[in-house]
């Protein structure tokens, strides 16, 4: 079957001296992989461009249900990026969130919302020119709550400690280690209000950014009931510093 779809690039693997393995995130099919032959080759680099980490690409695939690795019949750039390849630190941000998509998205179903948000939050990455340093903390809080489990915001004086565990703020100190102590929960009650278009308001030092990044990522662990292993956390860590 022929299929046209939309799609995000998550994770490449090289196979052959030509050939590439890569994972997307369709908007016809959810997560998806294709075995894309010849693309490494001198008369195909431009395809293989086209791979890196959140690229948006228009295709048409050759579907076949179970099949493990699926087949492209065409693809291009759905949105030419003025920025993402070209700065180190937007650069960054996407080899970090494609492999915290790559981890986190296991389904092979379509989910329509998710696909728009995804998309739309990566072109905004893309243009945006303020306040990028705390782009990934604003993706990962939206990302949470497609995926059902958003921080609950009922932050107060009489509730001033969040609990990473379940996701809401508390009267006192839970009977475990996953809280923020009372200053880093009411900064970040703020946080969970920051969109993409209120980023610039965002002052973190890197201190305080790599506090909430651990922090968000311990949350994405507990709540998706496995630890999340990013290789490229200590490239983003250093980068911000």
């Amino acid at each position: 079957m022929q299929q046209k779809t939309r799609a995000i690039v998550l994770h490449y693997l090289r196979y052959g001296e030509t050939s590439m393995i890569v994972t997307l995130y369709t908007e016809a099919f959810g997560r998806m992989s294709f075995m894309m032959q010849g693309v490494r080759g001198k008369k195909s680099r431009s395809k293989a461009n086209l791979l890196q980490p959140l690229f948006l690409l228009d295709m048409e695939v050759s579907y076949k249900p179970g099949r493990e690795l699926q087949r492209v019949k065409e693809m291009r750039n759905a949105v030419p990026y003025s920025s993402i390849p070209f700065e180190i630190g937007k650069s960054t941000q996407a080899m970090f969130l494609s492999e915290i998509l790559y981890k986190v998205l296991q389904e092979e179903e379509p989910r329509p919302e998710l696909f728009e948000f995804l998309f739309h939050a990566i072109q905004y990455l893309d243009l945006a020119t303020e306040g990028t340093a705390n782009f990934h903390l604003v993706f990962l809080l939206q990302f949470a709550r497609y995926l059902g489990f958003g921080p609950r915001d009922n932050y107060s004086e009489e509730k001033p400690y969040f609990d990473l565990r379940n996701g809401v703020f508390v009267t006192m100190p839970p009977p475990h280690s996953e809280y923020l102590h009372k200053d880093e929960s009411r900064l970040f009650a703020k946080l969970i209000h920051v969109n993409f278009d209120s980023l610039e308001t965002l002052k973190l030092d890197h201190k305080l950014r790599d506090r909430y990044l651990e922090a968000l990522l311990d949350y994405f662990s507990l709540h998706l009931g496995s630890t999340i292993h990013i290789k490229s956390l200590p490239v983003l860590r250093e980068l911000f510093s």
